[in-house]
């Protein structure tokens, strides 16, 4: 039926997307489908600090200093003139400024880095720009537990008998 004249549709229906993959922006890494909490869009300015506890997703330009708690892209719009801080920093626009992170920096073939990089892993694709110095950092490992040496003396039952 037709929507409002109350005659048959005659019409092939449009199947409307349903699935959320056909909606959802396209995901920060090939590896996962997460979509980013933080999204800082490409007509969007921010001079000073930017901090986050979820995904940070840059597009847009920022001027100052950057921390996330997981991960920050810097999309293929992304202009970034900062100190960027976080476990993972992924370049795909640019950045002028050091990018500093607790486990892996990646320069894709469109980023762009003029500045030092400091990770355990970094990574810069064919086709990258990097100018500037990098330090691969130890990977951070739990200290191993050790086992007190007992300060006491034995109990009569612990030592020798002579037999």
């Amino acid at each position: 039926m037709g929507l409002f004249s109350g005659k048959p549709d005659n019409k092939p229906s449009q199947s409307v997307p349903s699935s959320q993959e056909e909606r959802a922006p396209a995901p920060l890494e090939s590896k996962t489908t997460e979509v980013p909490k933080t999204v800082i869009g490409k007509d969007t300015v921010i001079k000073g600090e930017l901090t986050s506890q979820n995904d940070i997703l840059i597009e847009g330009r920022v001027e100052g200093k950057i921390r996330g708690s997981h991960r920050v892209v810097i999309g293929e719009t992304g202009n970034v003139q900062a100190h960027v801080h976080a476990r993972i920093v992924s370049v795909r626009g640019e950045v002028h400024g050091d990018c500093e992170a607790s486990n892996r920096v990646e320069i894709t073939a469109t980023g762009k880095v003029f500045g030092n990089i400091s990770a355990e892993t970094i990574v810069v694709a064919e086709g990258a720009t990097f100018r500037g110095s990098s330090r691969m950092t130890k990977p951070s490992q739990p200290k191993p537990v050790q086992a007190k040496e007992s300060t006491k003396s034995p109990r009569p039952s612990d030592r020798p008998t002579a037999s």
